[in-house]
């Protein structure tokens, strides 16, 4: 019996030390780290970002080395990638469709470090006042008037880089109107109004003409509907639109390929803040942690979380670059001037 007792124990010693060995090994595929701080600017509200909240919060980036800085406080997309390319930041969270015209207008070199956020069913609506009529008559009522739709801009000041991908999903969703509202470069639709995320529940609840609606992603779509001022006209997360990729966290390419080892830890953390975040549970947590004003228990309950891809995939990102091609908005680009080496390719 002893010597049993004895041999259950070796093995069990010999499992754990095995166990070690192999937890050891995975921390430290990654390699030597070229720097050990990393700066990441996110724009205010934007709920991608929740798995790097989750991963300073619970510690797996300083688990993988990394000492992480958040800067949330940037009004829009554009004011945070202005602050990468200034080198204020080493990392930003943008918005796919901004990104992609940034980079092909030549403004940025950048390269996608690891995909951020797809919208979850029912997480960006087309919303509007409450009238009478139905929400297909209403939508074309709106579609009739000048600057009716409110869509979120990325802040950039000119009309070919301005919009994002919930403009895109909106026209993708308006299939027998989308014609009048292609966009054509140095003409961009009179129907479209961009304007600040953070600004759009409110000017739409203001206004008193009910031939206006707005085009709002989570979580400010759930903070406007927590009153009874406005309503939903469309849910633009079906049909070709669901699941769509919102954005991801972009570095410089320079920096991006001489810091493969830090970026490869970031990730690594960074998947687990996704784990966490994953379970709704831990992404209202976060939330009602990091979004002040925006964070009420109201909007907890009732957001509408996406999902945290874990992998970088070419076929997904596609699909907003074929979106945006269908609507006049792309230019002749390939996606992998900005895809990292590891990417998934042709089997997603």
């Amino acid at each position: 019996m002893l010597s049993a007792v004895l041999a259950v124990s070796a093995l069990a010693a010999s499992a754990c030390s095995s166990s070690s060995s192999s937890a050891g090994a995975k921390a430290a595929t990654h390699g030597p780290l070229e720097q050990t701080r990393l700066r990441i600017g996110i724009p205010k509200g934007e709920i991608g970002a929740l798995p790097v909240y989750a991963g300073v919060d619970k510690g797996y980036f300083k688990a993988q080395g990394i000492d992480v800085a958040v800067d949330d406080n940037y009004p829009s997309y554009q004011d945070a990638l202005k602050a990468l390319g200034d080198g204020k930041i080493d990392l930003v969270y943008d918005d796919y469709v901004h990104a992609i015209l940034a980079q092909a207008k030549g403004d940025y070199r950048l390269q996608l470090v690891a995909e951020g956020y797809s919208a979850g069913d029912g997480s960006v609506q087309v919303l509007s006042k409450p009238t009478e009529s139905s929400n297909e008559a209403q939508l074309r009522t709106v579609f009739g008037a000048q600057n009716s739709f409110l869509v979120p801009t990325a802040g950039s000041g000119d009309e070919n880089t301005a919009y994002t991908v919930p403009t895109v999903m909106l026209m993708t969703r308006l299939p027998d109107i989308a014609n009048s509202l292609k966009m054509k470069k140095g003409n961009a639709p009179a129907h479209l109004k961009p304007i600040t995320v953070g600004a759009i529940g409110e000017t739409l609840a203001a206004t008193p003409d009910p031939n206006l609606a707005a085009v709002e992603p989570e979580p400010f779509f759930s903070f406007t509907t927590s009153n009874d001022r406005v309503v939903k006209l469309m849910d633009l997360t079906r049909g070709s639109t669901k699941a769509m990729p919102m954005g991801g966290y972009f570095a410089k390419q320079d920096f991006a390929v001489t810091d493969t080892n830090l970026f490869k830890a970031f990730t690594a953390g960074l998947n687990q803040g996704k784990a966490a975040a994953g379970q709704r549970a831990g992404a209202m947590a976060e939330f009602q942690a990091h979004y002040g004003s925006l964070a009420t228990a109201t909007v907890a309950s009732s957001i509408s979380f996406g999902t945290f891809p874990t992998t970088v995939s070419v076929d997904r990102l596609n699909r907003v670059l074929t979106l945006m091609k269908s609507v006049d908005l792309a230019p002749v680009y390939n996606l992998d001037t900005m895809m990292p080496p590891d990417a998934i390719r042709g089997n997603n």
